[in-house]
């Protein structure tokens, strides 16, 4: 009996010696803040795998930007440095041109619509199947809410843009939308807006009116215009070597972990940026404008004419628009 204790004894510890040898912490990189929208779905993300995978795969977030851009931590990602990452639709554009497809202005024009073309397998499979050759995949997405315009100055119809400086994205899509809409697209890095706000380098800038509250930029920018242009998708991507290093088991539990809280943000991320743009207005005495769309929905179609022309994008673009029952 002794010896019989001892030999489960010596079993025991060797499980969990080799447990702890398969055990690996990987490295998800993120420009957005851990607690609020995106990133509070990938702590859940995190907390989930962990559980699952009963320890074998730990991932540690670095967020704010910690290792960088998300052009500078996407070639990480690339090269393997980094496993995982939190990568938009516009940056991906620069490496896969189809993905101006979904950054098109009113591509989407409800949170329904986007919510069934982005949960839709084929939609998946012509968006992610596309980034094998670059050395990394996407898994999952985040909705990244509708995105409008954040302004220094009162904007009550399109007409009002014309020769306004508009921070934009550093992607083409977005660059020729605000040209179509009379206002002077400027590229800039994300951590530069705030100060350019306050000091008039910019007469604006794009994207959720969250931000009105969750960075402060109602303390700069006392209009808002709710033209609701595009909605931006944030991509979980991960890296060829991190796919490697997981055994299939482990690698279905990131999926299926990706994918709920994929799903989850369409209502989650709505809801909680809605409620920080009242905030961002009540706090800083922001005035919201409801504009008419119809002008700005007129000023893109040669967008749309353009994106046609390209095969790939063309079947990309008509599966979206199958699905939402709109005619190319």
């Amino acid at each position: 009996m002794k010896f019989r204790s001892l030999m489960i004894a010596v079993a025991c510890i060797a499980g969990l010696m080799a447990t702890g040898a398969e055990a690996k912490t990987y490295k998800f990189a993120t420009n957005t803040t851990a607690d609020v929208g995106p990133g509070a779905l990938i702590g859940e993300f995190v907390e989930a795998v962990d559980e699952r995978t009963d320890g074998r795969v730990k991932i540690k977030v670095f967020a704010n930007g910690v290792l960088g851009s998300q052009e500078d931590y996407l070639q990480q990602i690339q090269k393997g440095v980094v496993d995982l990452g939190l990568v938009n639709s516009a940056t991906l554009e620069n490496i896969i041109p189809e993905f101006s497809v979904v950054n098109l202005p009113y591509v989407f024009r409800t949170l329904d619509e986007y919510g069934k073309v982005m949960s839709n397998p084929e939609i998946q499979d012509m968006l992610f199947e596309s980034a094998e050759s670059h050395n990394f995949v996407p898994l999952g997405f985040f909705s990244n809410g509708f995105r409008s315009l954040t302004l220094t100055k009162p904007v009550n119809t399109m007409a009002d843009l014309k020769g306004m400086k508009i921070r934009t994205l550093s992607s083409q899509t977005y660059v020729d939308m605000y040209t179509a809409f009379g206002a002077v697209p400027t590229p800039m890095a994300f951590g530069d807006v705030f100060p350019a706000l306050q000091q008039g380098v910019i007469d604006g800038a794009g994207g959720s009116l969250s931000g009105l509250y969750d960075l402060n930029y109602g303390q700069a920018a006392k209009y808002a215009a709710l033209t609701e242009h595009t909605r931006l998708t944030d991509f979980v991507v991960v890296s060829d070597k991190f796919r490697e290093s997981l055994s299939p088991e482990d690698m279905a539990i990131v999926q299926e972990e990706l994918m709920k809280v994929s799903l989850k943000s369409l209502e989650f991320i709505d809801s909680q940026f809605a409620r920080s743009a009242e905030l961002g207005a009540e706090k800083f005495g922001v005035t919201i404008v409801e504009i008419d769309k119809v002008p700005f929905m007129e000023a893109v179609q040669p967008m749309y004419q353009e994106a046609a022309e390209d095969p790939k994008k063309r079947a990309l673009l008509e599966a979206i628009f199958a699905i939402e029952g709109r005619q190319l």
